[in-house]
């Protein structure tokens, strides 16, 4: 069992070290100058626009000369009225080229960082990396590794409790139900391992959120993120459920309320509605623990036969376990199905999905796996009253290992949104007033307006949306007529969330003609 653990291990620290975590749940949308444009004089302003609202400093933009030199910058702050703008003032620029590398945090406290390039002047071939000491990205690997470990611990830690405290109702044997010294590694592990991911993280915020908070004071940050929120709630309960003496459902509500916070620190933020979201993924991580605890089980107790040199009375363990399998193999599948209908669309997952499809492929594909070794030892118990195949169990144990894996890169990785059409009728006195978009996505998008005959063409339509929860209030849009009683405008979405828009018709005998309606904007996937 050791050593099913430990190459589980190094598998997923050479995983985490060859790839670099992406965290591309914060899109960007935009920006001014764009990448690789060549502009004539020095630009007085860099912007960058984003698919969310981002933090108040939690935000970090350098740039650099041809050289790799950094420059000086006046900023980054928050544009006026847009959490979703970021934007600095840059000295007088020589002609050049020049690369911006930028680092924010999303809304549901993932790092994300990217880079673009410019020219002043002239057109470069190709452009200069900035001088760096690899400390960002090692951060990152190692952030990314940590996770791993410390999101699949705490699922198979939950399920052995679980499994544990069943057993001891059932009356299974003595050993086979104690975990004994594991229950302290895979607590010690966690806590330990849940301290580094909380300073690796703010480590790796823009601006060294390290520094920020326990330096200069900033206890702010740690109140800015839902990710620190979950590991700061995560290892509380771990400490709970290291007080001794409390009564038995103590430990198993302080262990299910561990892994049901796995489900805050991930893709839910942006999705609606996002309880509804939150409870499909604790579905999914209950059943996951349920399923790997089993597993595990199963082999602590062949492990304990076989040294203990006593038979074990495999009739009632199959029942159960049978029973366990069934429940807990459906729970995961039908809500893995809910998270991937409501999160994306089926028709895009090849088009656009690119890693996260091929994750969710893989999830697919050794949930499977295990099926079938399921069915396969089960038949097998059943003709011949025991356990006969280690082997099978611990090859279902590895696929399940590699299912959690996979799992947690996709909570790492851009989903791609779901391509959607808005389409809103209102009722105009004998008419009917048709509002239509054709892509709803963060990004600017065009809406039609339409009003039919025999309805007066108003002389102008003014289109004004708003975001009130991030204080985003734009200015009215004058919508151009393409056509009869037709009116087209481009709407700037800059970030997921519900939005509200207004739609004011003026008509040539000085009347007007309201419409009002809020639409989501999903958000958290790849937005192009």
């Amino acid at each position: 069992m050791r050593r099913i653990v430990l190459c589980w291990i190094i598998l997923l620290m050479l995983i985490g070290t060859g790839s670099p975590p992406a965290f591309a749940h914060a899109g960007l949308l935009s920006t001014t100058p764009r990448d690789g444009q060549v502009v004539q004089t020095s630009p007085g302003e860099i912007t960058l626009e984003f698919s969310e609202p981002l933090e108040e400093g939690l935000i970090d933009l350098k740039l650099y000369d041809g050289n790799g030199r950094p420059i000086a910058l006046a900023g980054p702050i928050l544009a006026a009225g847009d959490a979703a703008r970021m934007r600095a003032e840059p000295p007088k620029l020589p002609d050049g080229t020049y690369t911006v590398v930028w680092s924010v945090v999303s809304e549901d406290g993932h790092p994300v960082n990217g880079s673009f390039s410019f020219s002043v002047g002239r057109s470069a071939s190709g452009t200069i990396a900035p001088v760096s000491d690899g400390t960002s990205a090692l951060i990152d690997r190692t952030l990314a590794v940590i996770r791993y470990v410390v999101e699949g611990t705490l699922l198979l830690g939950a399920g052995l409790h679980w499994l544990s405290w069943l057993g001891r109702r059932r009356g299974w044997p003595e050993g086979v139900r104690e975990i004994g010294r594991g229950r302290w590694a895979v607590w010690f592990v966690l806590v330990a391992g849940l301290i580094a991911e909380g300073l690796l993280y703010l480590a790796a915020l823009p601006g060294n959120g390290l520094a920020s908070v326990f330096r200069e004071g900033q206890w702010t940050i740690l109140g800015q993120s839902p990710f620190l929120g979950m590991v700061g709630a995560q290892l509380a309960l771990m400490l709970l459920a290291a007080v001794p003496g409390m009564v038995e459902g103590w430990y198993l509500v302080m262990w299910a309320l561990a892994v049901g916070a796995l489900a805050f620190g991930g893709h839910a933020w942006g999705i609606q509605p996002v309880w509804l979201a939150a409870s499909f993924r604790i579905l999914h991580l209950f059943a996951l623990a349920l399923w790997l605890g089993a597993l595990t089980y199963l082999l602590l107790a062949m492990r304990w036969e076989r040294k203990a040199g006593a038979a074990i009375e495999w009739g009632p363990f199959r029942r159960f376990f049978v029973r366990l399998a069934l429940l807990a193999s459906a729970t995961a599948l039908l809500s893995g199905a809910a998270m991937t209908v409501q999160q994306t669309d089926w028709a895009v997952l090849w088009t656009k999905g690119q890693t996260w499809s091929v994750l969710l492929c893989l999830k697919v594909t050794l949930t499977a796996v295990m099926l079938v070794l399921a069915i396969t030892q089960t038949l097998r118990w059943r003709k011949h009253g025991r356990l006969t195949s280690p082997a099978l169990l611990r090859w279902e144990w590895g696929a399940g290992a590699l299912v959690l894996l996979a799992g947690v890169w996709m909570s790492q990785s851009a989903y791609p949104l779901p391509v959607t059409s808005y389409t809103k009728t209102f009722p105009a006195g004998d008419a009917q007033v048709v509002v239509q978009i054709p892509r709803v996505a963060p990004g600017t998008q065009i809406m039609t307006i339409e009003f039919p005959a025999p309805m007066t063409e108003p002389r102008q339509v003014l289109v004004q949306v708003s975001k009130p929860d991030a204080e985003v209030n734009r200015q009215p849009i004058p919508a151009e007529r393409t056509g009869t009683g037709r009116y087209q405008a481009d709407i700037p979405f800059s970030m997921y969330g519900t939005w509200t828009y207004r739609i004011d018709a003026a008509f040539h005998n000085g009347t007007h003609a309201e419409f009002t309606d809020t639409l989501f904007i999903p958000g958290g996937g790849e937005t192009r």
